[in-house]
């Protein structure tokens, strides 16, 4: 059985949890640490349903989940942006909750085959399901200087976005670009010394992210929660990159605003009415303790909010 440490469990588990007889998801089930807390927080009424798109995930998350009576948790293939599509074919319309970790698990990272680290020489694949999408590889040798620049620099944070993006296009022309070591030497030959680890990481996740369409993803699953999330239910998810991040705070805030008058207008004539509410107006982060236990934890940020 897989061990995984939960990241800010406690945090999230207790602000998400409002209705004993409540139905969740989890919308990234990973190896079940978040959603085991939900679970024994619910009664006999009370169910969790389990999303990930990783088969090997699902099977560990049944495992650490036997524990459990069958009946207080289902488990199902697919991205967390297609749970409208999951709970309908079940016959639920609405759910009490949902949380998303959107961290990359060590496991995910560690597994040689799926190219997601530049430390193994692997197939350059990045897709979280193989089964769909196209590969890192296709992407790169199918994509051109000007928008891989744009994606290394926007979803990567990467200063050297230009030299490298023409350094990785170099290498595709040449028939250089096949396994995780080949990005990983094309990125080296062009990027200061000094930095190369952080420089190799931010290049590999700015690719992975696209290949996943991670941004997209995340969009979908917060316009969906709007309408598939209860009244007085709660919406938590948990960030470990600054994109992400201000993404959810954005959203949040921008759907939590009473009136969009102008503000010159001396009284309110919208009639809008805000969508959500803010619980922690500040992101709630990992205490030390948790970081010094779990260094994985240190970019997490948890915000969530109320459905009205």
């Amino acid at each position: 059985m897989k061990v995984h440490e939960p990241v800010l469990l406690n945090e999230t588990v207790n602000n998400l949890v409002m209705n004993k007889d409540g139905i969740y998801i989890d919308g990234t089930i990973g190896f079940a640490g978040h959603a085991s807390k939900i679970i024994s927080k619910l009664n006999n009424k009370g169910k969790l349903i389990g999303i990930d798109l990783d088969p090997y995930a699902l099977k560990c998350s049944n495992d650490n989940l036997s524990k459990f009576p069958t009946k207080s948790y289902s488990l199902y293939k697919g991205n967390f942006s297609e749970f409208p599509k999951i709970i309908k074919k079940i016959g639920i319309s609405k759910v009490d909750g949902l949380v998303v970790d959107l961290g990359i698990s060590s496991y995910q990272i560690d597994s040689k085959h799926r190219g997601f680290s530049y430390r193994y020489d692997s197939k350059l694949d990045m897709r979280f399901d193989s089964s769909k999408g196209i590969s890192a590889k296709e992407f790169l040798n199918n994509t051109n200087q000007l928008d891989l620049a744009k994606i290394i620099k926007e979803l990567g944070e990467e200063k050297q976005y230009k030299k490298i993006a023409m350094n990785i296009v170099k290498y595709c022309k040449i028939l250089k670009m096949n396994t995780t070591y080949d990005l990983r030497d094309a990125i080296k030959e062009v990027s200061r010394k000094q930095h190369i680890n952080k420089t190799l990481s931010r290049v590999f996740q700015a690719i992975r992210m696209k290949v996943n369409d991670e941004l997209g993803n995340l969009n979908s699953l917060l316009n969906n929660s709007l309408k598939y999330v209860k009244k007085g239910g709660r919406i938590a998810i948990i960030t470990f990159h600054s994109i992400e991040d201000k993404l959810v705070k954005h959203f949040f805030k921008e759907h939590a605003i009473q009136c969009i008058c102008p503000p010159s207008f001396p009284l309110c004539i919208c009639n809008h009415q805000a969508k959500l509410k803010i619980i922690n107006k500040k992101s709630i982060c990992p205490s030390d303790l948790e970081v010094e236990i779990n260094p994985r934890s240190r970019s997490a940020r948890l915000r969530i909010v109320e459905c009205l």
